[in-house]
């Protein structure tokens, strides 16, 4: 893909003035742009402004006002040294009291054998938000920084996995850990995705059983990222590895994804630049009442662009299908996960994201190096086969991980311990001197836990707590190889 695009709600009070000066300010900020300075060519009319210096860098600016909408554009074109053009377009669009702001950027060969790039987020995005222009997307506010929920915010949660909390930017919904730990960096990922994205962090972890219940069991959880579109389609389900100790890995993935959603889509409602050019057309053709030739000269003018930003409205359509026809054919998932997800939550509750396709990988595992099965040379070269082409999914490892942190202390464990349980979603009786944690009827398979009520006398006594309960879980057997 060699395109980025992006668009999202912007307040209605930015006038021509305004939008211009942050046009000016955004290109003096990029270091490989000269046009302010070296251009040798330039058009300048009250709505429309070309510059163009020798190496081939242009500068567009363009506006329209008429009636209750008002439009401003701004292009620029950089080419490279190797064969390439870079475009971006900055469209902000208004109508009567609603404004919005469209960008989007191309990479294109101006030589045979260039080899194209996905343009970067243009820093007018985050410009934009710093300069406060940005409005609320439905029930979320355009920003920079992560939404933290509250704990009596269930319902914009249902929203956001039902489709009713945005109508532009996917959200980001970031699940706790049983240890209430975040699988990642939300404000690092948030300035990385402003303008892309909403970043939405739960609670707690008891937030996600809440959500689980009122949701099917629909909602991301113990560390899972979901990306859902507006519409509330999950557009990926991703999880930190256990080689990505800083959750960089995991923030780039989910940075891919929404850039990739939102370039594969046309403009909702804001104006792409060839509409400007499209409605100064109209425009014109409206005002000439007499055959001056001045006129006429101009309106040909603009007719010329007109079919030229047509052409390139075509070229433009052309890409969209190429992407929507790749996102068809290759559905963002986790190439870990053996079930699908709507298998998993007929089954039942899994402890982690992915536990029913490490315990089946597990189960053909076993029977690939069974010698005394009954079964046929095909069916055993399959699951030879089986075993090889797979991964578990190394979330077993870190749930083993966080049980023995948490009984590292003697003193500590029943505390510790007990919380990871019921985060688990365990329920807690006291019995005499000891805790029995009871397992829920959806965790099919498990038995009761009994933890001391008081802090242990020894450091081993805890550590043995936590193998017992890792051996009861099966972990051991999931966590790789």
């Amino acid at each position: 893909m060699s395109i980025f695009a992006t668009e999202f709600p912007a307040r209605p009070d930015i006038n021509k003035a305004r939008f211009t000066a942050a046009a000016i300010a955004w290109i003096r900020g990029i270091k490989a742009s000269r046009v302010l300075e070296e251009f040798d060519a330039k058009e300048l009319y009250h709505d429309d402004a070309w510059l163009e210096t020798n190496a081939g860098e242009a500068l567009a600016l363009k506006s329209y006002e008429h009636n209750s909408i008002s439009a401003f554009g701004v292009r620029l074109e950089i080419p490279d040294d190797m064969g390439r053009k870079w475009r971006t377009e900055c469209v902000y669009s208004r109508f009567a009291d609603a404004a919005f702001l469209r960008i989007r950027g191309q990479c294109f060969a101006v030589e045979p054998h260039a080899v194209l790039e996905t343009p970067k987020k243009p820093y007018f995005i985050s410009q934009s938000i710093e300069d406060n222009w940005t409005a609320s997307d439905g029930k979320l506010q355009i920003q920079s920084t992560p939404h933290y929920l509250q704990t009596n915010a269930l319902s914009l949660a249902q929203a956001i996995l039902t489709g009713h909390a945005t109508e532009f930017l996917p959200c980001i919904y970031v699940s706790r850990n049983n240890d209430n730990s975040l699988p990642l960096d939300p404000n690092r990922l948030a300035k990385k995705i402003a303008g892309l994205g909403h970043i939405v962090v739960e609670p707690d972890r008891g937030f996600s059983f809440e959500l689980m219940n009122a949701s099917n069991r629909e909602n991301p959880y113990a560390g899972a990222i979901g990306i859902f579109a507006p519409s509330g389609k999950q557009l990926s389900r991703l999880f930190r590895k256990a080689d990505d100790r800083s959750g960089y890995k995991l923030e780039t993935l989910c940075a891919f994804s929404v850039n990739s959603f939102m370039s594969g889509l046309a403009a909702k409602r804001g104006w792409e630049w060839q509409q400007i050019q499209e409605e100064q057309s109209r425009l014109l053709r409206g005002q000439i009442s007499s055959e001056s030739t001045d006129s006429f000269n101009e309106y040909i003018d603009y007719v010329d662009a007109e079919l030229k930003a047509k052409d390139e409205q075509i070229e433009n359509l052309k890409t969209l299908l190429e992407i929507a026809k790749a996102s068809s054919s290759n559905e963002t998932m986790d190439s870990s996960d053996l079930l699908p997800i709507a298998l998993a939550k007929v089954i039942g509750r899994e402890l982690y994201e992915g536990e029913f396709s490490d315990r089946l990988r597990f189960i053909i595992k076993q029977m690939a190096v069974l010698q005394n099965l009954d079964v046929d040379e095909r069916t055993s070269a399959f699951a030879q086969e089986f075993v090889k082409s797979t991964n578990f999914t190394g979330r077993a490892a870190s749930l083993i991980v966080q049980i023995k942190a948490a009984s590292k202390d003697g003193n500590e464990m029943p505390k510790r311990l007990g919380a990871l349980l019921s985060a688990m979603g365990y329920s807690k009786t006291q019995e005499g001197k000891h805790l029995k944690f009871k397992a829920p009827s959806d965790l099919f398979g498990m038995a009761d836990e009994v933890l001391p009520s008081t802090p242990s006398d020894s450091q081993r006594g805890g550590k043995n707590r936590g193998g017992d309960i890792i051996r009861h879980l099966g972990l051991s057997n999931l966590r790789g190889n």
